[in-house]
């Protein structure tokens, strides 16, 4: 049955559809391109036919993105439009020459004149087959109409006087049409099938440009998941002391009124620094690249500051560093900063009890440990891990370390990261 299948798919119609118009298509865009491209360049010379040119080049980009839906909608071949990122940006000349720089707008101009030579041969083949096929299903009736028509043959020494068509039993011509109108929508098929991939190939993106579109998908991924460790690190923690603070300036803000105060002051200057960190990120994200370049990410050295910001919320912490952190990469100290500032988070979240955070260089690693006592009332048990746990183990990851995260035995909680060094 696989030699019928082509006589009741519908995408074979759709494909006899596209290549039917395959000539008249070729035939306008050969006309339109060689009398627009002629006239702008022999009125070069009095500057009239650089707009001239310029506008043949929009257009023709324009039948590009016309001929990808073509394929989408007739051939079941979807082109993505190729990447361009200059349409928008920069001044007039700068768009200008990113148009002549993309080798998209060549490629297509190459295709627009490729539709000729196709479109003829592709016309030719059609209407020599459907015309033969057309005469051999309708032979029972054409021949008896030829009734009185006599024709003299010769093969070569043999003659055949008054031939006459009706001499014929045309019946079995129609089975032999139909067999050719079988083998017609295969080919039909097979021309629909050389159409597609050589329009892929000057519609679409080249493998160059490919390449270019995943690594910049790939860095603005990276860039995501950055900045998403970044709000949650940052902003997390900033917003825990604040919840922390709030919560014990409202148990004492009658009997203690000055605690209260101070509780209100910190959550201030947390507000405000929160703000300024949004910010930061924010404008990370700003269209006109003004805020692109990132201040440095806080290092080990600025861990005395978050460890005062903890012990303000009334849970005593305590910092414990052995080596020299000078020896220790800015970006592996960033990371490993971001991983005690959420290990200091959840303690305030989960436990609010007495922790201790060790910072240790042994030559070739870096071991970060925070361990906190078991909370007075267990908090309830979690399915699966937080995302603040899943970002400590991506940074630990990314530099090429080790993590375990997981409660202790005695009902407390243990964060231990070592980066190579």
């Amino acid at each position: 049955m696989g030699f019928f299948r082509p006589l009741f798919q519908a995408r074979t119609y759709r494909h006899f559809v596209y290549l039917a118009l395959a000539f008249p298509l070729g035939l306008a865009y050969f006309v339109f391109l060689v009398t627009g491209i002629s006239l702008g360049v022999g009125l070069l010379v009095v500057w009239v036919g650089l707009p001239i040119l310029l506008a043949m080049i929009l257009a023709w980009r324009g039948i590009g993105t016309f001929e990808r839906g073509l394929h989408r909608g007739l051939l079941d071949i979807d082109i993505p439009e190729p990447a361009v990122t200059f349409l928008g940006e920069g001044t007039l000349w700068q768009r200008i020459k990113g148009i002549l720089a993309d080798g998209g707008t060549w490629r297509t101009l190459v295709w627009l004149f490729l539709r000729f030579p196709f479109g003829v041969f592709t016309f030719a083949a059609l209407v020599s087959m459907t015309a033969t096929v057309a005469v051999l299903v309708a032979a029972p009736v054409l021949i008896p109409l030829a009734d009185n028509m006599n024709v003299d043959i010769q093969i070569g020494s043999i003659t055949v006087n008054n031939w006459r068509p009706q001499q014929i039993d045309a019946w079995w011509m129609v089975p032999l049409g139909v067999m050719l109108l079988i083998i017609e929508l295969h080919v039909v098929n097979g021309l629909a099938w050389v159409h597609g991939e050589v329009g892929k190939a000057f519609l679409g993106s080249s493998a160059r440009e490919r390449e270019v579109v995943l690594e910049t998908r790939a860095t603005e991924a990276e860039q995501r998941t950055r900045l998403a460790h970044e709000l949650h690190d940052s902003i997390g923690h900033a917003v825990t002391l604040m919840v922390v603070q709030a919560g014990a300036g409202r148990k004492v803000f009658d009997t203690d009124p000055g605690f209260a105060r101070e509780s209100l002051e910190i959550i201030e200057q947390t507000g405000r620094t929160s703000l300024s960190e949004l910010d930061r990120v924010l404008g990370i994200l700003r269209e006109d690249g003004a805020a692109a370049v990132e201040p440095p990410t806080p290092d080990l050295g600025s861990l005395d500051e978050l460890i005062a910001g903890v012990r303000e919320a009334d849970i005593p912490v305590t910092l414990t560093v052995t080596g020299d952190l000078g020896t220790v990469p800015q970006g592996v100290q960033g990371a490993a900063y971001r991983v005690v500032q959420e290990a200091l988070t959840n303690v305030m979240r989960h436990a609010g009890t007495a922790t201790s955070v060790k910072v240790r260089t042994l030559g070739d690693a870096l071991d970060i440990e925070v361990v906190n006592d078991p909370p007075e009332i267990p908090p309830p048990p979690r399915v699966g891990v937080g995302r603040g746990v899943i970002g400590m183990r991506e940074r630990a990851a990314a530099y090429g370390g080790i993590s375990e995260v997981g409660p202790n035995l005695d009902g407390g909680y243990r964060v231990y990261v070592r980066f190579p060094l």
